[in-house]
C-alpha cells in the first residue's frame, strides 16, 4: 500500500488560506488540525485493542462534555424511536453512537499503515454478484452508502477486490484537513472527487464501467425534502441524476461493523426503476428509493449511523406543506 508523503501533508497545512473566525473557533480548528495530524503520526502504533479501549473512551468523554451533539443525537433518536424505545434506551443508545464513531475516526488513521492483506482479512464481503450484475451492463455504477460503520473501510476492500473505484466527497469546513483526508484516502488506491467539482468527471468514470461511491445521507442544503425516519430531510438529487442521464445502476452497499470487531461489507441488488421520461419526478422517485434503502440498512444497526449530524434541519426551516414523498 502507498506511503502518504508527510511533506505533502505539511505542504497543506502551511498554503491553507487564513480565515477571520471568532478566537474560540479558531483555537477549535487549530486543535482539530494538531490531533489530526499527531494521529497521522502516530498511526504505525495503533492496535486493534489501543482503538476499542481509546475509541470507547474518548467516545463517551465526547457525549458527557459535548452538549450540543448529545442534545442532537438525543433529539434525532427521540424522533425516530421514540415510540419503540424508553428514554433510558435512546440515551445508551446515543452514548453507543458516540463510542462506534470514536473507534471508526481511529480505526481510519490504523488504515494507514495497514496492508492489503490486513484489510483484506478485516472485511468480509456478502453480495458481489450484485455489484458484478450491475458493472455487467457496461455502464459503470453507482455504489450509494451512508456516514454508517466504516464507509473508508468499504472503498478499500473493493480496490483490494480489483474494482476501479472514485468517491465523491464533501469537504470539511477545514480545508487543510480536507486535503490531507483525501492524500490519506488516495493512497488506498481510489480516486476522489470534490463535490463541488464539474459532474463532468463523474460522468467519464461512469462512461468507463468504473464504480461510483456517493454518500447521500447528509443535510443538502440544494436539495429535496424526501421523507427519513419519518420526516423530512433536505436530500441530495446527485446520485439519482447521475443515474438517470447516464443510465448507471444504483447499487446500495454498506460495511457493518460485526460483534468480534471485524466488518461485513453488504452489497444489495440494484435498485430497480423505469423512468417515466418526466426527469423532475424521476429524480424525485428514484432520490425517495435509495433513501428509503439507506434507512432501512440503518434501522438493522442505528448506533452505526451519524445521529449527531441534524440531517433534518434545512427542511424544518424551510419546507413547510411541501411534497416530501413520491
Amino acid at each position: 500500500m502507498a506511503k502518504t508523503d508527510s511533506k505533502d501533508l505539511s505542504r497543506t497545512f502551511s498554503t491553507e488560506r487564513a480565515k477571520r473566525l471568532p478566537p474560540q473557533k479558531r483555537a477549535l480548528k487549530l486543535l482539530g488540525r494538531i490531533t489530526f495530524w499527531l494521529l497521522f503520526k502516530t498511526s504505525r502504533l495503533l492496535r486493534p485493542w489501543i482503538v476499542e479501549l481509546v475509541g470507547n473512551v474518548l467516545g463517551t468523554m465526547f457525549f458527557v462534555v459535548s452538549k450540543r451533539y448529545r442534545s442532537t443525537a438525543i433529539a434525532n433518536l427521540e424522533a425516530a424511536f421514540g415510540s419503540e424505545k424508553t428514554p433510558k434506551e435512546i440515551r445508551q443508545l446515543a452514548r453507543e453512537v458516540f463510542k462506534h464513531f470514536a473507534r471508526e475516526s481511529l480505526q481510519f488513521f490504523r488504515l494507514i499503515s495497514m496492508t492489503r492483506e490486513e484489510v483484506d482479512r478485516l472485511v468480509e464481503v456478502e453480495g458481489l454478484e450484485n455489484l458484478d450484475a450491475a458493472l455487467a451492463k457496461g455502464k459503470g455504477c453507482i455504489a450509494v452508502t451512508a456516514h454508517y460503520g466504516n464507509w473508508e473501510l468499504l472503498a478499500r476492500k473493493l480496490v483490494i477486490l480489483g474494482y476501479p473505484v472514485n468517491v465523491i466527497a464533501r469537504d470539511s469546513d477545514d480545508p487543510g484537513m480536507t486535503g490531507i483526508a483525501t492524500r490519506i484516502r488516495e493512497t488506498a488506491g481510489y480516486k476522489v472527487f470534490d463535490k463541488d467539482q464539474p459532474i463532468i468527471g463523474a460522468f467519464r468514470r461512469l462512461k468507463n464501467n468504473e464504480i461510483l461511491g456517493i454518500l447521500p445521507d447528509q443535510n443538502d442544503f440544494q436539495g429535496i425534502p424526501i421523507t427519513f425516519f419519518n420526516r423530512p430531510a433536505a436530500t441530495a438529487t446527485g446520485p439519482a441524476f447521475l443515474s438517470i442521464r447516464s443510465g448507471a445502476p444504483i447499487v446500495p452497499l454498506f460495511a457493518r461493523r460485526l460483534p468480534d470487531k471485524r466488518y461485513k461489507l453488504v452489497i444489495y441488488p440494484q435498485i430497480e426503476f423505469v423512468p417515466s421520461g418526466n426527469q423532475e419526478e424521476d429524480i424525485r422517485t428514484l432520490t425517495f428509493l435509495l433513501t428509503a434503502a439507506i434507512e432501512q440498512e440503518i434501522r438493522s444497526n442505528p448506533s452505526q449511523w451519524l445521529w449527531l449530524h441534524d440531517r433534518w434541519k434545512y427542511a424544518r426551516e424551510v419546507t413547510g406543506n411541501a411534497r416530501t414523498e413520491c
